[in-house]
Formats: C-alpha cells, structure tokens, sequence
C-alpha cells in the first residue's frame, strides 16, 4: 500500500515540475514570436542569440522533450488511476458534466503531438518548404562598392560572397523572412491557426487538472482556477495565432 501511494506522490510531483517547465516554454515562445511586431532586425537578433548558445540550447530542448515526455506518461498514469479508482455510478454523471474540452483532452493532445512535429519540421529542420528555410543574412564589412554604407545589408548574398570590397563580417539564418514566406501560403497559415486554437482548449483545461491533481480544487480555489485558466489557454492561443494571421492578411512583412 505505501508503495502504491509512493508512486502516486512522485507521479504528481512528476506531474507539477514537467508541467511547469512546459507552461515556461509555451509562455517563453509565445513572448518571443511577437518580436515580429517589432521588425526584422529584433526577431533574427533573437533567433541567432538563441543559436549562438550551442550546447546550451540543446540541453534545453533535452530537457524539453524529456520534460514532455514524463508529462504524458504520467499524465495517463493518473487518468487511469482516476477511472480505476472512482465509483462506477458516478461515471455517468461525471461525463455529462464535464465541459467540450474536458472530454476532448486526449484529442487535442495527440493533435497538438502531430501538429508539434510539423512545427518541427517545418521551421525548425526546414524539411517542410525548404526553398522557404534557406535564407540568410549576410553582412559585410565594407559595402561601398553597392552603395549601402558601413555594416550593411546585402540583398543578393550569391552575388557579393567573396568578393574583395565586400568582406563578410558574419552570417546569421533570416528567420524573419522564413517565417513571411511561409505563411504567406493560406493553407500553413490555417494549419497553425487550428494548431493553436487547439492548444488554447488544451491548455486551458490542463491547468485546471494540474491544480486539481495538486489537491487544490475545491469550493475555494476552483472558480479561481477555472478563471486563470480558460484566460490563459485563450491569450496564450491568440499571441500564436497573431503572427500567421497577421502575414496571411498582409499586416506585417510587405516588404518581403
């Protein structure tokens, strides 16, 4: 018996720290997808800071895709427990009280699996549109010869690499542009946007079940909960959904 309740201690221990470390990661994305707002330069300074850590920030993903992991396994573990463990009479009543995104979790999470590993490989690898993902600045550090001053940017690279005028002082992948082109096509763009919206009803549920699994549902907490948490899984689906809403209507990136 204290073995069992040793598991399910660590399994809800388990459960609090993975799923903390995900809700950082979620926010952390979130916060830094709207540098697009600012403009090109903010977001490739961000995204080649978060390349220039190296080992760093393959440790993070380490930890991430660990931290995800742990997360479903115990996830599933504590359902089950749950179900084994509640009255046979209370199963129906409980179904028709739960709300539409409740009883749609294991849905939306194995959505937002497959939605992730498209992500993955659509901006991250760059298997999907690589014509898209292939793109690079280069700066040099005497431009003169084309006109663009001290430090500037080259529009052609191809056509200025090598050259005895123009040194190259660094290289760093555009992001912004990558990202422009890829949702200038309406069907990635729908593709996220429904990514998103799924995430919002998963996330907003899945705090709530993290609370509960905490032993802080209840008369006092609940109505708190459920407050913070529908409000943070719809905010934090909009700050997403912006940024490819926002190119596929031809707000930002015009000049791309």
């Amino acid at each position: 018996m204290f073995k069992y309740l040793n598991h399910l201690v660590v399994s809800k221990f388990v459960m609090a720290v993975t799923g903390i470390i995900i809700l950082l990661f979620v926010t952390g994305h979130a916060i830094g997808n709207l540098q697009i707002f600012i403009g090109k330069e903010a977001l490739n300074a961000y995204a080649a800071f978060l390349q220039g850590l190296g080992e760093i920030l393959w440790i993070i993903r380490i930890v991430l895709i660990i931290a995800l992991l742990l997360h479903i396994i115990t996830s599933i573990y504590l359902k089950l427990y749950n179900n084994g463990a509640r009255p046979d009479k209370y199963v129906v009543t409980s179904y028709v009280k739960a709300k539409l995104n409740s009883r749609t979790m294991i849905w939306t999470g194995i959505m937002i699996a497959a939605f992730l590993g498209y992500h993955i490989l659509h901006f991250t690898v760059g298997s999907i549109q690589p014509e898209n993902y292939n793109q690079e600045e280069i700066y040099t550090k005497n431009a003169y010869s084309v006109g663009m001053g001290m430090n500037a940017h080259i529009a052609n690279p191809e056509e200025h690499r090598g050259s005895v005028l123009n040194k190259v002082v660094y290289e760093r992948h555009d992001v912004y542009k990558m990202v422009i082109l890829g949702f200038r096509n309406p069907y990635v763009s729908g593709l996220y946007i429904l990514g998103m919206i799924l995430l919002g009803f998963h996330l907003s549920h899945a705090l709530q079940s993290f609370f509960q699994t905490l032993g802080m549902a209840g008369p006092r907490f609940s109505p708190f909960i459920r407050t913070f948490s529908n409000w943070y899984g719809t905010i934090t689906a909009i700050v997403f959904l912006i940024v490819p809403l926002a190119i596929l209507l031809g707000f930002i990136g015009g000049n791309v």
